[in-house]
């Protein structure tokens, strides 16, 4: 819809020397970017969503993380890899207004939901997606957090909005958009995730009944 809004998350690669022939971080956030704009969308805003440097060198244990190589060669120290929510405008004026209150959303909840760094994003509250994996899927380098979801449908969409995910995979927009009064179209080629989504957002539905 002109004026309405294409969000995505993601993060920069890290490469490596083994896929990559040297170490170092792929800009795929710009990427992305660049992809959209060609498209014919305007860059709109993002936010950095930060994640703790010291779990990330515990999972991935990446040579730039590492405390000893301070010792050895600092030169090949880097700071963590954040997450990105990176948002895009169609062009035209919007021809259904997402207006807001001071009482549905007040200044304070608007100065945390406009900083340019989220640094209270829970990275734990993500959907279960261990149980929808197989065995030679390929490791989900960004999972979704659930708190991303709500700020993005609450700021910049109304109830009963229709939201669409064309890579649904285990339904996380979809399970928040419901939650929220939203309606949602999920796409989802893989039939473990299609399953789990459908769980999930029949969960989600269960839940928002409950409330009613």
């Amino acid at each position: 819809m002109p004026g309405r809004l294409l969000s995505f998350h993601c993060m920069n690669l890290p490469t490596s020397k083994v896929h990559d022939g040297f170490i170092g971080i792929r800009d795929f956030r710009g990427e992305l970017i660049k992809l959209f704009v060609e498209a014919g969308f305007i860059y709109h805003s993002e936010v950095v969503i930060w994640k703790d440097p010291v779990t990330a060198m515990q999972r991935t244990k990446a040579l730039g993380l590492l405390h000893k190589q301070l010792k050895k060669d600092s030169c090949m120290s880097r700071q963590g890899i954040p997450d990105y929510l990176v948002t895009m405008r169609k062009p035209g004026e919007n021809p259904d207004r997402v207006s807001h209150t001071n009482e549905s959303f007040p200044v304070s909840t608007w100065q945390r939901y406009a900083s340019p760094v989220w640094m209270d994003i829970n990275p734990s509250n993500t959907l279960q997606y261990r149980s929808a994996r197989e065995h030679n899927d390929e490791k989900h380098i960004c999972p979704l957090q659930l708190e991303v979801i709500q700020r993005a449908l609450e700021l910049w969409t109304n109830p009963n909005d229709l939201v669409l995910s064309p890579f649904a995979g285990i339904g996380s927009e979809g399970y928040e958009a419901i939650k929220m009064g939203r309606r949602f179209i999920g796409i989802e080629l893989k039939f473990s995730y299609y399953h789990q989504a459908r769980a999930n957002l029949e969960s989600a539905e269960r839940e928002s009944d409950s409330l009613v």
